[in-house]
């Protein structure tokens, strides 16, 4: 075979790929060939729209379908979990009666909790008795992020059929809350009247003692619900600084239906302004009372508050009554010194006047002019190491004991229209917390003052939880 024909195939190939090879010469792109450019990018594009729409659709199908099992967990947000009275650190809209443990949802937006409280006292010349004293349900519900209910609900003895008919059932408050601003918040129901600090943080799962001060019972006559509305806010005015505001108009108290004759009262030396709370269905007369409280925590761990309470109480609205007073709160490590003043003033008509004449200065019908009252107590929070090592499942990191000692006095009589209301109280106690909503309490109290009843000390123990 020739040289020449041997090289025919190899050029003929060469010459092909260089042809297939060779650059194409680029014709520019027309107006036309843009514009269809265009139309399918908007196609691809919508095509992902739709695809991201589905996936969202379904997300949220997911979520509703969580929101109505029942939920294990406290809700976030309106009910951001205890220590009620403990933090300064909540606003009122994020706080206050919304700060409840144990809160269960059912539901989307309802939630259900309470607390319980058993209590065995020895009296001195009186004997032993338990009493099975409250039973508080709470029910919660979220409206829309900014539409709030909250009430409780108090069993106390047993309710009113009980063996001896001698317990009660009672609404403690029932609010419908709008939130705002954390400044300005509507609330209005039957509130719990920012009346002295421990009327609004009263639960006995909170109460490192049994039995609730003296102060706190004849003169800041907890629990006080009242019917009315207002607004209620906080105000930051430096980067630790917090301010506290409740502003309530409400029926207020009711001296009775003959002030005058005195025995018929609702105050006296004997309970103070206790049989005096309102009620909750209509005012006892035209005037309307006004209650608040205002309070300042320079920072978390300390508190100090003043509050008022003024308002007509007898039928005709012609007398008045005003109860004021301070209260403050100081944490630093396990050392707590917390305490309350009050003062009630009592209007007195000359028939009034004329109707104490006539009876004994031992006689507690007397209606006073003045009530004074106050207490002082001190906490110390601990827990021996040696315990939690001997017994790791009882005393755990969430146990803590408590040594408390209160001092208080009130006078109920202070104008000295009468001589049997003085008493004071000294008590000393321990508790132990297995956890920190829930308590074990053991209490002596040394009693004295002008009437016999109230001279007599005592041994209380008690147990409180919530749930």
């Amino acid at each position: 075979m020739k040289t020449g024909s041997k090289l025919k195939p190899a050029l003929a190939l060469w010459i092909a790929l260089s042809v297939a090879w060779a650059p194409v010469p680029v014709q520019a792109a027309t107006v036309e060939d843009l514009e269809k450019k265009i139309a399918q990018m908007e196609k691809a594009h919508q095509t992902e729209m739709a695809e991201l729409k589905r996936q969202i659709e379904e997300l949220r199908k997911g979520q509703a379908a969580l929101a109505q099992a029942p939920s294990e967990e406290p809700p976030t947000g309106a009910f951001p979990g205890k220590l009620e009275g403990k933090r300064a650190d909540l606003p009122p809209a994020f706080g206050g009666i919304y700060d409840k443990p144990f809160l269960r949802r059912f539901g989307r937006n309802t939630y259900l909790g309470g607390y319980v409280d058993l209590e065995y006292k020895d009296t001195e010349d009186t004997g032993r008795t338990f009493d099975q004293h409250r039973l508080i349900p709470f029910i919660y519900s979220d409206i829309t992020d900014n539409l709030k209910f909250a009430a409780e609900i108090e069993f106390e003895r047993g309710g009113p059929d009980n063996n001896q008919s001698d317990g009660e059932v009672k609404v403690e408050f029932a609010t419908i809350d709008y939130l705002l601003a954390e400044w300005a918040n509507f609330r209005g129901g039957i509130v719990l009247s920012p009346l002295g600090k421990l009327n609004l943080v009263h639960d006995s799962p909170l109460q490192d003692l049994t039995d609730r001060p003296l102060v706190d019972t004849n003169i800041f006559p907890t629990t006080l619900s009242e019917a009315g509305a207002g607004f209620y806010g906080s105000f930051y005015p430096t980067a630790t600084g917090k301010i506290d505001y409740e502003l309530y108009a409400v029926n207020g108290f009711d001296g009775g239906g003959d002030i005058a004759s005195a025995i018929a009262s609702k105050i006296n030396v004997n309970k103070g302004i206790r049989d005096a709370r309102g009620s909750q269905k209509s005012d006892n007369n035209d005037n309307l009372s006004y209650v608040g409280r205002l309070a300042f925590s320079p920072w978390l761990g300390a508190e100090i508050g003043t509050s008022l309470h003024r308002g007509a109480y007898s039928d005709n609205g012609d007398l008045h009554l005003t109860v004021y007073g301070v209260d403050g709160m100081l944490q630093k490590g396990p050392w707590e010194l917390l305490g309350e003043y009050g003062v009630a003033e009592i209007d007195r008509s000359v028939e009034i006047h004329r109707a104490n004449s006539a009876l004994s200065k031992t006689s507690t019908s007397l209606i006073p002019g003045r009530l004074e009252g106050y207490y002082v107590q001190g906490n110390y929070h601990f827990m021996p190491p040696a315990f939690k090592r001997w017994w790791p499942k009882i005393f755990t990191s969430d146990s803590t004991f408590t040594a408390v000692t209160r001092w208080e006095q009130v006078d109920l009589s202070a104008d000295e229209v009468s001589d049997v209301g003085n008493r004071d109280r000294l008590t000393l106690g321990i508790n132990f917390r297995p956890v920190e909503d829930a308590v074990f309490k053991f209490d002596y109290q040394m009693n004295s003052g002008d009437q016999a009843a109230d001279d007599r000390d005592a041994f209380i123990a008690s147990v409180a939880t919530y749930f």
